[in-house]
């Protein structure tokens, strides 16, 4: 096994403000050249640092999208499943539900257009500058105890650090709450998870269990 750390600080202890490193990140040799190893600076309201792992390699272009209900086409959708997944559906199958998901979702890709992929990242709805400033001070407080590591920055950063936590988790509560007093039963399944993804910023398509074959869901 090889140790893909390159000696960097993972960890601030939050009494002394000392730095060390005790996270470690172990691959193959086969594999050891194919990775680059690098430690975030912002703790994000943690005492150890975060690992990013970074492939060498060419990742593929991301073909996901969004499915297009609405441009959808469900006559065939129907008749397509209708034929693939009705009376004749095999019950003797080694793994019937990857069976089952493959036909559908090979079903819906040919019946259902797909938005382009967003490439680009979304911040999440309820990152407002009140959790941008706490998440700043946070930051600002953490490089000050590395530089300097006195009893009196260390207990700033601890204080820093509660209130950064307690309005970020209190503005996700608001947000959700928000958001859950406004669904009632006339909400689409659509605009559900297209709020679900701005809450955690990140895109949320439709599953596919969600689509629906003669007004029953799957």
């Amino acid at each position: 096994m090889s140790l893909l750390n390159d000696g960097s600080y993972t960890y601030l202890h939050p009494a002394t403000g000392s730095l060390s490193a005790i996270d470690l990140s172990i691959a193959t040799p086969s594999l050891y050249l194919d990775f680059s190893w690098q430690v975030i600076s912002d703790q994000h309201g943690s005492d150890h640092f975060p690992i990013c792992i970074h492939s060498c390699t060419t990742a593929p272009p991301v073909t996901n999208g969004t499915w297009k209900l609405a441009k959808a086409n469900w006559i065939n959708f129907s008749s397509k499943a209708f034929s693939n997944l009705g009376r004749n559906y095999p019950n003797n199958l080694e793994d019937p539900i990857e069976h089952f998901t493959d036909i559908l979702t090979n079903i819906a890709n040919s019946t259902i257009s797909k938005s382009k992929p967003r490439s680009k990242k979304r911040d999440p709805v309820w990152l407002n500058d009140e959790c941008m400033n706490s998440i700043r001070s946070r930051r600002k407080a953490t490089r000050k105890v590395k530089t300097f590591p006195t009893p009196a920055n260390i207990e700033n950063l601890r204080i820093i650090r509660a209130k950064a936590r307690r309005t970020i988790k209190s503005t996700k509560r608001k947000c959700w709450q928000s958001f859950v007093s406004k669904i009632n039963c006339r909400t689409s399944i659509k605009k559900v998870w297209t709020m679900v993804g701005k809450i955690t910023g990140k895109p949320s398509a439709i599953p596919i269990r969600h689509l629906k074959v003669n007004n029953v869901k799957v």
